[in-house]
């Protein structure tokens, strides 16, 4: 009966001051409260998902680009090597260049018959070698020699005396289909004098076996002019002109447009170029899914938080529906006949009510005052602690800007001055505790940054903490302090250049984080009394304190099996390690 009399209570009130009431600007209050954020991190989220899985996209192409333009460079490079080993032996330069007879040389025919049959059986793409001689007109072949005018392969020949590049495609007569191949060539020359060709003729399809190009990968190979090679055989021997797929790379990067990530890779010795085409198609399949996964987030959170917001209300509200009960139980004692005020809240009609009484009259006017006064100190305060970090902020880009502006582009000051913009913003704006593993390398960066400037590149300093650890929940301020020891008491004394090398690995269930240097390192007296510091649960001043107190952080934050490892050899250097359990944000 009480829950169902007060239920009633707050529908009167409802009803009577109608969107005035209280109890709706409270649910609506909480209500937006609730939802905006959670809907703004939503599409937050979504966002730099669909930015990281972009970036996924670019550097797996760039990656299996550069392993691909690898394995050409191989192959081309094996067979490049294989002519110029034919080209320097003895009896086919006296084949050159010797103009007597054929049947009167003095060498062996069938030597260099087997000489030129060693690629083609040591290799599965290998069709043929040919080796012409142009005094002699003959050429040949790992089945004989034939004169030149009736060899079946002599296009292969004449196209190379017309190419610049010495690798091009021709057709191959000798499989009789119209089988496109790839052709490598080389000249052979006497002092000014031209002695002759060496060809080599490569199977595409044995090469594309070799090379093993992934399914959802197009790949071209190119000269410059021409496309030698076209892993979907569509444009294969056709001028790179005419393709207009290939009018949107950018040579030697890796761009990203609305259907697929284009990588170029090009030599810069023979110019030949690789190009990769990527689609997008996964990436949008994925994003669909994320999406959809966050608009029935949204909507159960929506229903969530009608539930929470409902229940929230009405305890906000229980002690004003009290006032409101008392005061309609004694109306005439305190507002006479005086009916509620419609057009007024019910904080209002309370404020009225009291203010109506004479017996209270001066409590209720020093409480109110109280109030006001503490609001408007309350208001105050909150209103400087957000102006001075953004003045702080606003002041740090201004001096950068006057700094690129007096030295004509960005510099040493410049960077340095961004750098501890980055700093401050994070120290003042993000107040969480609990920060993805990126955040705390970001602040971490932004330290080095300002430490190489100071300390003159007195140290160099390398990472290797995967992506895959980014999203993993950490404190702030773990890894800054473990460097800036590692700078202070590790490197700073060396004579020579030190090196600080920051790792991250998954094992067991905990990510671990290592800062090592090649610093002084420490003695085992000195490592043994640090060892015991950290095992003692108060923090002592040493000069270690910044590491004490990330291991009481941890140990704080993630129990006891988390906390700071050091591991260091005197004249070697230090390795510090932080572990904490793996838990993603």
């Amino acid at each position: 009966m009480k829950i169902r009399d007060t239920i009633q209570r707050y529908r009167e009130c409802v009803k009577n001051y109608k969107f005035h009431s209280l109890f709706l600007k409270n649910f609506a209050l909480l209500l937006l409260l609730i939802l905006v954020p959670f809907t703004a991190a939503a599409g937050l989220g979504y966002y730099a998902f669909s930015n990281v899985q972009r970036g996924n996209l670019q550097s797996t192409n760039q990656r299996l680009t550069t392993e691909i333009f690898g394995d050409w460079k191989r192959i081309l490079k094996e067979a490049d090597m294989e002519l110029s080993y034919i080209g320097f032996n003895s009896n086919v330069q006296l084949f050159f260049y010797d103009n007597v007879q054929l049947e009167q040389l003095n060498y062996s025919l069938r030597s260099i018959q087997e000489l030129i049959r060693m690629p083609v059986l040591a290799k599965s793409y290998v069709n043929g070698v040919y080796v012409y001689g142009e005094k002699s007109g003959k050429v040949i072949f790992t089945d004989g020699i034939t004169n030149y005018e009736t060899f079946q392969g002599r296009e292969c020949i004449e196209a190379c005396q017309e190419s610049s590049s010495g690798v091009l495609i021709t057709e191959n007569r000798e499989s009789g289909n119209g089988e496109q191949q790839l052709t490598v060539c080389r000249e052979i020359h006497y002092g000014t004098e031209n002695g002759g060709w060496l060809v080599m003729n490569l199977n595409l399809e044995e090469i594309a076996k070799e090379i093993k190009i992934p399914s959802p990968f197009h790949v071209y190979l190119i000269n410059g002019k021409d496309i030698l090679y076209d892993s979907e055989n569509q444009a294969m021997g056709k001028k790179v002109d005419e393709c207009l797929e290939l009018s949107d790379r950018e040579i030697n990067n890796t761009i990203l447009t609305r259907q697929s990530s284009i990588c170029s890779i090009k030599a810069e010795g023979n110019g030949l170029e690789v190009v990769s085409f990527l689609g997008t198609e996964w990436v949008h399949e994925q994003l669909s899914t994320v999406g959809v996964f966050i608009l029935i987030f949204l909507l159960l959170l929506l229903m969530l938080t009608l539930g929470l917001t409902t229940i929230i209300s009405f305890r906000i509200f229980q002690p004003i529906g009290e006032i409101l009960h008392y005061i309609e139980k004694y109306q005439i004692t305190l507002v006479g006949e005086e009916r509620m005020l419609q057009d007024k809240n019910e904080l209002e009609y309370i404020l009225h009510s009291i203010q109506k009484t004479v017996t209270v009259k001066q409590d209720v006017d020093r409480e109110l005052a109280d109030r006001v006064r503490l609001l408007k100190k309350a208001q105050a305060v909150a209103l400087q602690a957000q102006i001075n970090p953004h003045f702080i902020n606003n002041t740090l880009d201004t001096i950068n800007w006057t700094a690129i502006g007096l030295l004509g582009g960005r510099n040493e000051i410049s960077e340095m001055i961004d750098a501890l913009s980055k700093m401050m913003r994070a120290a003042l704006n993000d107040t969480d505790t609990i920060i993805p593993i990126d955040k705390e390398k970001e602040h971490c960066w932004n330290y080095l940054v300002l430490q190489k400037k100071r300390y003159e590149d007195k140290f160099d300093v390398t990472w290797d903490i995967p992506e895959e650890l980014y999203g993993y929940k950490t404190i702030r301020l773990i890894l800054q302090p473990i460097v800036e020891n590692a700078i202070s008491h590790g490197i700073k004394p060396l004579s020579n250049k030190g090196h600080i090398s920051i790792s991250g690995y998954l094992k067991e269930g905990y990510v671990y984080l290592e800062v090592e240097d090649n610093g002084l390192g420490m003695t085992q007296e000195e490592l043994k009394k640090l060892k015991v510091n950290l095992s003692n649960s108060t923090i002592r001043e040493n000069r270690h304190i910044g590491m004490s107190n990330v291991n009481q952080r941890l140990k704080l934050y993630f129990g006891e099996e988390s906390g700071v490892f050091v591991e260091s050899s005197e004249g070697v250097g230090t390795r510090v390690i932080l572990r904490f359990p793996q838990i993603s944000m």
